[in-house]
Protein backbone atom coordinates (compact mmCIF):
# COMPACT_ATOMS: atom_id res chain seq x y z
CA UNK A 1 0.00 0.00 0.00
CA UNK A 2 0.96 3.52 -0.67
CA UNK A 3 0.37 6.40 1.52
CA UNK A 4 0.08 10.16 0.02
CA UNK A 5 -0.17 13.22 2.02
CA UNK A 6 -2.52 16.28 1.33
CA UNK A 7 -0.81 19.35 0.93
CA UNK A 8 -2.03 22.77 3.10
CA UNK A 9 -2.91 24.60 -0.42
CA UNK A 10 -6.56 25.31 1.36
CA UNK A 11 -7.02 27.30 4.40
CA UNK A 12 -7.05 31.24 5.82
CA UNK A 13 -3.25 32.48 4.82
CA UNK A 14 -1.76 29.69 2.90
CA UNK A 15 1.44 29.99 0.73
CA UNK A 16 4.16 28.46 -0.09
CA UNK A 17 5.99 28.78 3.32
CA UNK A 18 3.08 26.25 3.87
CA UNK A 19 2.90 24.16 1.25
CA UNK A 20 6.28 23.56 0.29
CA UNK A 21 7.96 22.47 3.63
CA UNK A 22 4.88 19.73 3.68
CA UNK A 23 6.16 18.58 0.58
CA UNK A 24 9.46 18.74 1.25
CA UNK A 25 9.05 16.47 4.15
CA UNK A 26 6.87 14.11 2.77
CA UNK A 27 10.08 13.38 0.87
CA UNK A 28 12.10 12.94 3.23
CA UNK A 29 9.77 10.84 5.28
CA UNK A 30 9.31 8.18 2.76
CA UNK A 31 5.32 8.68 1.90
CA UNK A 32 5.12 7.71 -1.71
CA UNK A 33 3.05 11.16 -2.91
CA UNK A 34 1.38 14.17 -2.45
CA UNK A 35 -1.78 15.82 -3.53
CA UNK A 36 -3.87 19.32 -4.02
CA UNK A 37 -7.09 20.36 -4.03
CA UNK A 38 -9.31 22.34 -5.76
CA UNK A 39 -11.98 25.45 -5.89
CA UNK A 40 -11.78 28.92 -8.03
CA UNK A 41 -14.74 30.38 -6.78
CA UNK A 42 -16.78 30.41 -3.30
CA UNK A 43 -19.98 31.92 -2.53
CA UNK A 44 -21.02 33.76 -0.05
CA UNK A 45 -24.17 31.96 0.39
CA UNK A 46 -24.78 28.63 -1.10
CA UNK A 47 -27.21 25.70 -1.03
CA UNK A 48 -25.18 23.47 -2.47
CA UNK A 49 -24.20 20.47 -0.29
CA UNK A 50 -21.01 18.89 0.03
CA UNK A 51 -21.49 15.61 -1.28
CA UNK A 52 -18.99 13.46 1.23
CA UNK A 53 -20.72 14.92 4.34
CA UNK A 54 -21.31 12.03 6.93
CA UNK A 55 -21.49 14.50 10.36
CA UNK A 56 -23.88 16.63 10.89
CA UNK A 57 -21.41 19.32 10.55
CA UNK A 58 -21.00 20.95 7.09
CA UNK A 59 -17.58 20.92 5.57
CA UNK A 60 -16.18 25.09 5.77
CA UNK A 61 -15.78 26.40 2.52
CA UNK A 62 -15.83 30.01 3.40
CA UNK A 63 -15.12 33.20 1.25
CA UNK A 64 -11.46 34.36 2.54
CA UNK A 65 -10.13 30.77 2.45
CA UNK A 66 -6.99 30.46 0.59
CA UNK A 67 -7.17 27.58 -2.30
CA UNK A 68 -4.19 27.75 -4.27
CA UNK A 69 -4.43 26.74 -7.87
CA UNK A 70 -3.83 22.75 -7.96
CA UNK A 71 -1.42 22.57 -11.14
CA UNK A 72 0.41 26.13 -9.87
CA UNK A 73 1.13 24.68 -6.90
CA UNK A 74 2.49 21.06 -7.79
CA UNK A 75 4.56 22.92 -10.07
CA UNK A 76 6.18 24.61 -7.41
CA UNK A 77 6.09 21.37 -5.38
CA UNK A 78 7.73 19.38 -8.54
CA UNK A 79 10.77 21.69 -8.28
CA UNK A 80 11.61 20.66 -4.61
CA UNK A 81 11.12 17.11 -4.95
CA UNK A 82 12.44 14.35 -6.92
CA UNK A 83 10.71 11.03 -6.10
CA UNK A 84 7.10 11.59 -4.82
CA UNK A 85 4.34 11.26 -7.68
CA UNK A 86 1.90 14.90 -7.34
CA UNK A 87 -1.60 14.60 -7.71
CA UNK A 88 -4.87 16.49 -8.03
CA UNK A 89 -7.39 15.06 -5.53
CA UNK A 90 -9.44 16.57 -7.35
CA UNK A 91 -9.25 18.81 -10.14
CA UNK A 92 -13.03 19.66 -11.21
CA UNK A 93 -12.84 18.96 -15.16
CA UNK A 94 -15.89 20.74 -16.12
CA UNK A 95 -14.22 24.31 -15.02
CA UNK A 96 -10.91 23.61 -17.64
CA UNK A 97 -10.59 24.16 -21.13
CA UNK A 98 -10.07 20.64 -22.28
CA UNK A 99 -7.34 21.35 -24.67
CA UNK A 100 -5.72 23.78 -22.26
CA UNK A 101 -5.29 21.63 -19.38
CA UNK A 102 -3.85 18.81 -22.05
CA UNK A 103 -1.15 21.06 -22.58
CA UNK A 104 -1.03 22.09 -18.75
CA UNK A 105 -0.65 18.14 -17.46
CA UNK A 106 1.61 17.39 -20.17
CA UNK A 107 3.92 19.93 -19.17
CA UNK A 108 3.98 18.52 -15.44
CA UNK A 109 4.33 15.28 -16.46
CA UNK A 110 7.37 16.45 -18.61
CA UNK A 111 8.80 18.89 -15.78
CA UNK A 112 7.86 15.80 -12.83
CA UNK A 113 9.58 13.25 -15.00
CA UNK A 114 6.17 11.04 -14.99
CA UNK A 115 5.41 11.64 -11.36
CA UNK A 116 2.09 13.66 -12.20
CA UNK A 117 -1.36 11.92 -11.59
CA UNK A 118 -4.16 13.61 -12.67
CA UNK A 119 -6.93 13.14 -10.27
CA UNK A 120 -10.24 14.58 -12.06
CA UNK A 121 -13.95 14.90 -11.02
CA UNK A 122 -17.36 16.42 -12.03
CA UNK A 123 -17.51 18.94 -9.05
CA UNK A 124 -20.69 19.96 -6.85
CA UNK A 125 -21.11 23.15 -6.03
CA UNK A 126 -23.98 24.36 -8.36
CA UNK A 127 -23.07 28.24 -7.43
CA UNK A 128 -19.36 27.75 -8.84
CA UNK A 129 -20.49 26.21 -12.09
CA UNK A 130 -23.04 29.27 -12.67
CA UNK A 131 -20.35 31.93 -11.77
CA UNK A 132 -17.81 30.34 -14.31
CA UNK A 133 -20.75 30.13 -16.75
CA UNK A 134 -21.42 26.47 -17.04
CA UNK A 135 -24.53 24.40 -16.76
CA UNK A 136 -24.19 22.32 -13.88
CA UNK A 137 -26.91 19.98 -15.34
CA UNK A 138 -24.11 19.49 -17.98
CA UNK A 139 -21.11 18.89 -15.51
CA UNK A 140 -21.55 14.81 -16.05
CA UNK A 141 -21.31 15.16 -20.27
CA UNK A 142 -18.43 17.72 -19.76
CA UNK A 143 -16.35 15.41 -17.52
CA UNK A 144 -16.63 12.54 -19.84
CA UNK A 145 -16.09 14.27 -22.99
CA UNK A 146 -12.87 16.09 -21.66
CA UNK A 147 -11.82 13.15 -20.59
CA UNK A 148 -11.73 11.76 -24.06
CA UNK A 149 -10.24 14.79 -25.30
CA UNK A 150 -7.27 14.35 -22.94
CA UNK A 151 -6.87 10.55 -24.37
CA UNK A 152 -7.38 12.08 -28.06
CA UNK A 153 -4.66 14.79 -27.63
CA UNK A 154 -2.05 12.68 -26.04
CA UNK A 155 -2.69 9.97 -28.25
CA UNK A 156 -2.99 11.41 -31.52
CA UNK A 157 -0.82 12.83 -33.80
CA UNK A 158 -2.77 14.56 -35.29
CA UNK A 159 -5.70 14.72 -33.28
CA UNK A 160 -9.05 14.91 -34.19
CA UNK A 161 -12.41 15.07 -32.44
CA UNK A 162 -16.05 15.79 -32.97
CA UNK A 163 -17.75 15.76 -29.23
CA UNK A 164 -20.71 17.85 -28.15
CA UNK A 165 -18.70 20.55 -26.32
CA UNK A 166 -15.42 19.72 -28.54
CA UNK A 167 -14.43 19.75 -31.79
CA UNK A 168 -11.15 20.25 -33.99
CA UNK A 169 -9.59 18.32 -36.97
CA UNK A 170 -5.76 17.74 -37.63
CA UNK A 171 -3.75 19.42 -34.58
CA UNK A 172 -0.92 18.81 -32.46
CA UNK A 173 -0.65 19.15 -28.72
CA UNK A 174 2.44 21.67 -28.33
CA UNK A 175 3.72 20.03 -25.39
CA UNK A 176 4.20 15.48 -25.85
CA UNK A 177 3.84 13.86 -22.72
CA UNK A 178 6.71 11.97 -21.24
CA UNK A 179 4.34 9.09 -20.06
CA UNK A 180 3.12 6.97 -22.99
CA UNK A 181 -0.51 7.80 -23.67
CA UNK A 182 -0.48 10.80 -20.80
CA UNK A 183 -0.51 11.06 -17.49
CA UNK A 184 -2.82 8.67 -15.58
CA UNK A 185 -6.15 9.32 -14.62
CA UNK A 186 -7.79 8.95 -11.63
CA UNK A 187 -11.45 9.40 -11.76
CA UNK A 188 -13.39 10.90 -8.30
CA UNK A 189 -16.80 10.14 -7.19
CA UNK A 190 -18.48 7.91 -4.66
CA UNK A 191 -21.58 7.07 -6.70
CA UNK A 192 -22.93 4.57 -9.70
CA UNK A 193 -21.98 6.87 -12.14
CA UNK A 194 -18.89 8.22 -10.54
CA UNK A 195 -17.39 4.41 -10.75
CA UNK A 196 -18.79 4.17 -14.38
CA UNK A 197 -16.83 7.10 -15.23
CA UNK A 198 -13.82 5.17 -13.71
CA UNK A 199 -14.12 2.19 -15.31
CA UNK A 200 -15.27 3.68 -18.68
CA UNK A 201 -12.66 6.35 -18.89
CA UNK A 202 -10.14 5.78 -15.90
CA UNK A 203 -6.72 4.70 -14.82
CA UNK A 204 -7.68 4.46 -11.25
CA UNK A 205 -10.86 5.42 -8.95
CA UNK A 206 -10.37 7.93 -6.20
CA UNK A 207 -12.95 7.69 -3.66
CA UNK A 208 -13.67 10.05 -0.67
CA UNK A 209 -14.79 9.43 3.21
CA UNK A 210 -15.17 5.21 1.96
CA UNK A 211 -14.49 3.32 4.94
CA UNK A 212 -12.93 -0.18 4.95
CA UNK A 213 -16.16 -1.54 5.67
CA UNK A 214 -17.87 0.36 2.54
CA UNK A 215 -15.27 -1.12 0.00
CA UNK A 216 -17.13 -4.67 -0.03
CA UNK A 217 -19.82 -2.73 -1.35
CA UNK A 218 -17.51 -0.64 -3.59
CA UNK A 219 -16.00 -3.81 -5.04
CA UNK A 220 -19.38 -5.21 -5.39
CA UNK A 221 -20.81 -2.16 -7.51
CA UNK A 222 -17.73 -2.31 -10.05
CA UNK A 223 -17.84 -5.86 -10.53
CA UNK A 224 -21.24 -5.53 -11.79
CA UNK A 225 -20.60 -1.60 -13.61
CA UNK A 226 -17.79 -3.46 -15.29
CA UNK A 227 -19.73 -6.42 -16.24
CA UNK A 228 -21.91 -3.90 -17.83
CA UNK A 229 -19.36 -1.56 -19.73
CA UNK A 230 -16.82 -4.37 -20.13
CA UNK A 231 -13.89 -3.27 -18.50
CA UNK A 232 -11.99 -5.38 -15.34
CA UNK A 233 -12.20 -3.45 -11.97
CA UNK A 234 -8.82 -5.33 -11.89
CA UNK A 235 -7.15 -3.05 -13.92
CA UNK A 236 -8.21 -0.16 -11.59
CA UNK A 237 -6.27 1.49 -8.67
CA UNK A 238 -8.26 2.06 -6.05
CA UNK A 239 -7.69 4.97 -3.63
CA UNK A 240 -8.92 6.62 -0.87
CA UNK A 241 -9.10 9.79 0.78
CA UNK A 242 -9.00 10.23 4.41
CA UNK A 243 -8.37 12.49 7.14
CA UNK A 244 -6.08 11.67 9.74
CA UNK A 245 -5.72 12.58 13.61
CA UNK A 246 -2.92 11.77 15.45
CA UNK A 247 -3.48 10.50 19.26
CA UNK A 248 -3.83 13.84 21.78
CA UNK A 249 -5.14 16.37 18.65
CA UNK A 250 -8.53 15.17 18.53
CA UNK A 251 -10.01 18.78 20.37
CA UNK A 252 -8.41 20.09 16.75
CA UNK A 253 -10.71 18.68 14.85
CA UNK A 254 -12.23 21.12 11.80
CA UNK A 255 -15.21 19.46 11.67
CA UNK A 256 -16.75 17.79 14.72
CA UNK A 257 -18.03 14.53 13.96
CA UNK A 258 -16.16 13.63 11.36
CA UNK A 259 -15.04 10.30 11.81
CA UNK A 260 -10.74 9.91 11.12
CA UNK A 261 -8.10 7.74 11.12
CA UNK A 262 -7.03 7.87 14.62
CA UNK A 263 -7.23 6.56 18.01
CA UNK A 264 -3.16 4.62 18.20
CA UNK A 265 -0.94 3.97 15.48
CA UNK A 266 -1.63 0.39 15.97
CA UNK A 267 -5.62 1.23 15.05
CA UNK A 268 -4.38 3.56 12.38
CA UNK A 269 -2.31 0.38 10.98
CA UNK A 270 -5.19 -2.11 11.89
CA UNK A 271 -7.82 0.49 9.50
CA UNK A 272 -5.30 0.95 6.84
CA UNK A 273 -4.48 -3.04 6.48
CA UNK A 274 -8.47 -3.29 5.87
CA UNK A 275 -8.50 -0.87 3.30
CA UNK A 276 -5.51 -3.61 1.51
CA UNK A 277 -7.47 -6.66 2.12
CA UNK A 278 -10.09 -4.80 -0.47
CA UNK A 279 -7.78 -4.00 -3.13
CA UNK A 280 -7.03 -0.20 -2.36
CA UNK A 281 -3.75 0.73 -3.61
CA UNK A 282 -3.14 4.29 -2.11
CA UNK A 283 -4.79 6.07 0.70
CA UNK A 284 -4.41 9.90 1.13
CA UNK A 285 -4.45 11.29 4.20
CA UNK A 286 -5.75 15.06 5.07
CA UNK A 287 -3.68 16.48 7.64
CA UNK A 288 -3.97 20.08 5.90
CA UNK A 289 -6.22 20.50 8.80
CA UNK A 290 -3.62 20.20 11.15
CA UNK A 291 -1.70 23.31 9.83
CA UNK A 292 0.68 24.98 11.41
CA UNK A 293 1.72 21.72 12.90
CA UNK A 294 1.58 19.44 9.83
CA UNK A 295 5.12 18.52 9.25
CA UNK A 296 5.31 17.45 12.66
CA UNK A 297 2.38 15.19 12.07
CA UNK A 298 3.46 14.03 9.34
CA UNK A 299 7.10 13.33 11.33
CA UNK A 300 4.61 11.33 14.17
CA UNK A 301 2.98 8.98 10.92
CA UNK A 302 6.75 8.02 9.53
CA UNK A 303 7.85 7.04 13.09
CA UNK A 304 4.78 5.44 14.01
CA UNK A 305 2.58 4.13 11.41
CA UNK A 306 4.67 3.92 7.75
CA UNK A 307 7.36 1.49 9.38
CA UNK A 308 4.21 -0.93 10.59
CA UNK A 309 2.56 -1.33 6.91
CA UNK A 310 6.38 -1.83 5.27
CA UNK A 311 7.25 -4.95 6.97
Amino acid sequence: MRIGVSLPNVGLDHGKEMVLPVAEAAERLGFDSVWVAHHVTLPYERTSRYPYQHSGTEVAMSPGMQWLDPLVTLAMCAAVTDRVRLGTSVLVLPYRNPLNLAAEAAALDVLTDGRFVLGVGCGWMKEEFTALGIDPAERGPRTDEHIEVLRALWTQDPASFQGRFNTFDGIVLATTTRTEGGPPIWVGGNTDPGLRRALRLGDGWHGFEVFPEDMPGVNERLARIGGEVGRDPGELALSVVRGLMPPGREAESFVPGRRMLGGSAQAIVDELGAYADHGVHDVVIQVSLLAPQVPEALEWVAAEVLPQLRR
